[in-house]
């Protein structure tokens, strides 16, 4: 594990493809990448090893994690993210998010 070691996330962003409508055909993913909106996460994340990360929505309340659960990065994968649980009953807990 590198202290420091930083990745770049990028959102998944594209128009339905079962849209039937021809106004959506012309919606490029550069203009979806502009879009600055409230309640929508920004387009891309940039993640160090070794920083605390909160989650905001609940992904699996059986291993603890959920809305509020707080943990301390310590891999950074192409898909997926590892950390350890640093609050709570499953404290130190090594767990994977997709």
């Amino acid at each position: 594990m590198f202290t420091g070691e930083e990745k770049e996330y990028l959102i998944s962003n594209s128009v339905d493809e079962s849209a039937s409508s021809d106004a959506y055909s012309n919606i490029t993913s550069e203009f979806l990448n502009s879009l600055s909106m409230f309640g929508l996460p920004n387009h891309k994340i940039k993640l160090k090893i070794g920083v605390p990360i909160m989650l905001f929505r609940n992904l699996d309340q059986a291993t603890g994690l959920c809305n509020g659960s707080r943990l301390i990065v310590t891999r950074l994968a192409n898909h997926v993210i590892g950390a350890k649980l640093i609050i709570g009953n499953k404290d130190g807990q090594e767990i994977y998010i997709p």
